[in-house]
């Protein structure tokens, strides 16, 4: 119990961590191509994962929606981020 404990805060961490870190990509103005690295790894990873872990086609489907949606949420903290640097 205590080791799922630990494992889903340090998810949590790396996933705050990352929209962060992509927030303030953009709010030093850096370039689209930049913005996207972490969106495309994020989900690329995500993708493996599930490819590999998952046996059910549900599974696999969902574990790719979760990953697309935060890929697009983080590539959305870089442009907010990128529009509150040019304010």
């Amino acid at each position: 119990m205590f080791i799922i404990l630990i494992i889903g805060l340090l998810l949590l961490v790396v996933t705050l961590g990352l929209g962060y870190w992509s927030y303030l990509l953009g709010k030093r103005n850096q370039s689209n191509f930049v913005g996207t690295v972490i969106p495309v790894a994020y989900f690329a990873v995500r993708a493996i994962l599930a490819v590999m872990i998952q046996t059910t086609t549900h599974g696999l489907v969902s574990s790719l929606v979760g990953g697309l949606l935060f890929s697009l949420i983080y590539y959305g903290l870089f442009v907010w981020g990128k529009h509150r640097a040019n304010k």
